[in-house]
């Protein structure tokens, strides 16, 4: 079947191809009222689809998107690029994923890419290795012609937008929850990312320890690695520490942690108190309503996508840094130690 062209509805309707271009465009022009009505009902009829190649070309803009997710399994980066592209589809964009499977070397081949494939703007979302290669990472960037935001993880870049959470805070909120349950034997699961997500949320933790006057005993600080097998490992070295509660700083290794005590026989929060962060993991615990801490991800992904536009539309000078704070949902995970 042929394609509908500007000039096939043109001819039907009787005006000149600027004309149709204009009206479909909804775009200022001398026609009447009932001309335009018959533009858009011949172009709706004939389903005329415009051609983006072609706009983009007049129009500098391809009102496309780039995404950059360090891993595409993680719930959470797949429960936030379904909203960010949900929110830039809103405002007349089309977003398009990668995943850099959390290695440098791929992460710089895909900001290459995208800046390569004509997207109007790029969001970052940076894997754990090019926290270990800053400056590599951020030469990379620095050769984008289109502007970036640094979403949920960022370094202390040179200037340039950021939409994130305050992991610190967040980290404190679980801590001091634990705290005034009436624990003190507190044990920390810990994202080992260097300068990342993870070490702001363990330096909540140590922050709110020290504040109630305790020191953590270096067997109750367990590195993960993000994933649920970690989670799974330090259960435990938990049940080894004698501790009666821990905060998990990330949703899937308490996953993990959750699986391996019920193999184990130990209820929560009966036997052991459990704070976890982030909250897009909970309709898949059926028997632990578990207290977290809640990013917003709507949220974010608001803020990220309503940045970009504005970006990419002029409207600011100076970079914006946007630092949300995250609440904490109570459930039934944490109960005074025994």
């Amino acid at each position: 079947m042929k394609k509908t062209t500007l000039k096939d509805i043109a001819q039907e309707a009787g005006v000149s191809v600027g004309a149709v271009s204009l009206i479909l465009n909804n775009r200022p022009c001398r026609i009447s009222e009932e001309n335009k009505q018959k533009v858009r009902e011949i172009a709706a009829r004939r389903n005329y689809v415009a051609n983006q190649v072609a706009r983009a070309l007049v129009t500098q803009r391809s009102h496309t998107l780039g995404l950059i997710l360090p891993d595409i399994g993680d719930h959470f980066f797949s429960a936030l690029a379904q909203r960010l592209e949900k929110k830039c589809r809103e405002l007349g964009y089309y977003l398009m994923f990668a995943n850099s499977d959390d290695c440098l070397d791929t992460e710089l081949q895909l900001i290459s890419s995208f800046g390569a494939r004509g997207v109007d703007g790029l969001f970052v979302i940076q894997s754990n290795q090019s926290y270990a290669h800053p400056h590599t990472f951020q030469q990379a960037l620095s050769q984008l012609s289109v502007p970036y935001i640094m979403v949920d993880r960022s370094l202390d870049h040179p200037p340039c937008d950021v939409v994130r959470y305050d992991n610190i805070l967040g980290g404190q909120l679980a801590t001091q929850h634990l705290l005034q349950a009436g624990h003190r034997d507190i044990a920390c699961i810990y994202m080992d990312d260097g300068l990342g997500n993870g070490a702001h949320r363990l330096q909540g933790f140590r922050s709110a320890m020290e504040q109630a006057g305790l020191t953590v005993p270096p067997d109750r600080m367990i590195p993960g690695n993000n994933r649920p097998d970690s989670g799974e490992r330090a259960a435990y070295a938990i049940l080894d520490s004698r501790a009666t509660a821990v905060f998990v700083c990330n949703g899937m290794m308490a996953l993990g942690l959750l699986r391996a005590l019920h193999q184990l026989g130990v209820c929560v929060p009966e036997d052991l108190s459990v704070v976890s962060y982030d909250n897009v993991l909970q309709e898949y615990l059926m028997d632990v309503q578990l207290t977290t801490v809640v990013q917003d991800l709507d949220a974010m992904a608001q803020q990220a996508a309503t940045l970009m536009a504005r970006r990419i539309d002029g409207e600011l000078e100076d970079y914006v840094q946007l630092s949300l704070s995250p609440t904490l949902q109570c459930r039934d995970s944490v109960r005074p130690p025994l």
